[in-house]
């Protein structure tokens, strides 16, 4: 095996190198604010689509390319080649290539002149808000201790949350008093563009700070840069684990990937509610479960993590997998009001397995296949949660038929895949590997016994 290599300047051993190194607060605060940005630039067009929309002329089938398509390409072909410059290059000058990225595309937006046009700014802008959470998650990682990782990861969560439901109030303000009072600069252009350009200029700004950002050391290193071929076999090495955590991972989020994609449609065929009625109330109710998913998350990993039982850290995973298999129901409640209350419960239940699975691989995966994991989950999450579930969606609903088929759809498919998210998060649990931390704290209590033990 490679030998890891000891540092023979680095001072007397310390007993372990989690419990003495510092959190750097200002990096995870930076790190927000970047997740912040990207979100808010990614959803920025959903309030002003159909301004866009009347304003260059375009069909449902276009904007739907747009809105859908042009952000799920770059996520789908970029996530790996950039997970791997993740794992062995630069990650603070690939995070502010990223950031530079949606911000041109925000601006870019506002100049466009007819679907082609959208179409690139969209798929410009997703270069960057689709592909930068691995980056963002391994930087994490280094500037925080394995213990520490999922309160890091809690503040890295609001950002995000506060990003997406940032895109509707920032967008819809924004709009309404640019389309009263225009900018002096461009009196003639279409409130929907000025607000793109407002936005895209905010998020220019907000790649400044990161010039400021040093590249951390990493950690939790178990074979400095390897080949392609030798990420791959290690890759492969934790099937056991990863193929397990994967399927509970891809199919516990069918249930919040439908209910984005058709609680809408739910609302307006079931409940009899309009846009107006219902708008206001879905998004207080997506960015608090967003919030307190986080909280709940981010301090269960961590608890989880000290458990002194194999892959404790997924308890919490399993745990909110369990409670979330009967809010799948929500669709089919008797009221609007039980609606809300149940389906807050399900996007709760979706965050905290969502965040603790990516704490379990930041913790348990070494820190030069991390990127490589969060890449692989990106793809499944944006495939999965998109097309995949709107095709089965479509046609459970026409094989049950029926006023309410639509609602039932959901129902089964969030039970069924809730039972299979239990069964991948248990299996991967009793296959989950020791925390690669025990590297460093080894190595720097007995570096003789590090170096001999590898090279056996």
């Amino acid at each position: 095996m490679t030998t890891v290599p000891i540092d023979p300047d680095s001072g007397p051993a310390t007993p372990a190198s989690s419990v003495f190194r510092k959190t750097k607060w200002s990096v995870i605060w930076l790190l927000t604010l970047t997740i912040f940005s990207a979100l808010t630039v990614g959803g920025i067009l959903a309030p002003l689509q159909e301004a866009a929309k009347a304003d260059l002329g375009l069909n449902d089938l276009q904007l739907g390319l747009v809105v859908g398509v042009a952000g799920a390409i770059p996520a789908t072909l970029l996530a790996l080649p950039v997970a791997w410059m993740v794992d062995h290059g630069t990650r603070t000058r690939l995070l502010i290539f990223l950031a530079s990225m949606w911000a041109l595309g925000a601006i870019g937006m506002a100049f466009v002149e007819n679907f082609y046009g959208l179409f690139a700014a969209r798929l410009i802008s997703g270069i960057g808000a689709g592909t930068a959470f691995p980056v963002l998650i391994s930087l994490l990682a280094d500037v925080c201790a394995p213990e520490r990782r999922g309160r890091s990861m809690l503040v890295v969560s609001v950002g995000a949350w506060a990003g997406a439901a940032a895109a509707f109030a920032i967008g819809g303000t924004l709009f309404g008093y640019l389309e009263a009072h225009p900018l002096t600069a461009f009196p003639d252009m279409a409130a929907w563009r000025q607000t793109h350009l407002l936005v895209g200029i905010g998020s220019a700004l907000c790649v400044l700070p990161l010039f400021l950002m040093k590249e951390p050391k990493r950690h939790e290193v178990a074979n400095p840069n390897p080949s392609v071929g030798e990420a791959l076999r290690a890759f492969w090495r934790q099937k056991a684990f990863l193929g397990p955590l994967f399927i509970g991972n891809f199919a516990g989020g069918m249930a919040e990937g439908a209910a984005a994609i058709w609680m809408g449609s739910v609302l307006i065929r079931q409940y009899n509610q309009t846009p107006g009625q219902f708008g206001a109330w879905v998004g207080v109710v997506i960015l608090a479960s967003g919030i307190i998913g986080s909280v709940i998350g981010g301090f269960a990993a961590d608890a989880g993590h000290k458990l002194k039982m194999r892959g404790g850290i997924l308890l919490p995973a399993l745990i909110a997998t369990a409670l979330s298999i009967p809010a799948s129901l929500y669709p089919i409640m008797p009221t609007v009001g039980g609606f809300a209350w149940v389906l807050f419960a399900l996007l709760i239940g979706g965050v905290i397995v969502g965040l603790v699975n990516n704490a379990a691989i930041a913790v348990l995966i070494p820190n030069e296949e991390r990127a490589l994991c969060l890449a692989a989950l990106k793809i499944v999450g944006t495939v999965i949660g998109g097309p995949v579930t709107a095709v089965v969606i479509g046609w459970i609903s026409s094989v049950i038929s029926g006023p309410g088929s639509l609602g039932m759809a959901l129902a089964w498919l969030g039970v069924v895949t809730g039972i299979i998210s239990l069964i991948g998060i248990w299996v991967a649990m009793v296959n989950a590997p020791l925390p690669p931390s025990s590297l460093d704290k080894l190595a720097e209590t007995s570096p003789g016994k590090m170096n001999g033990g590898l090279d056996e």
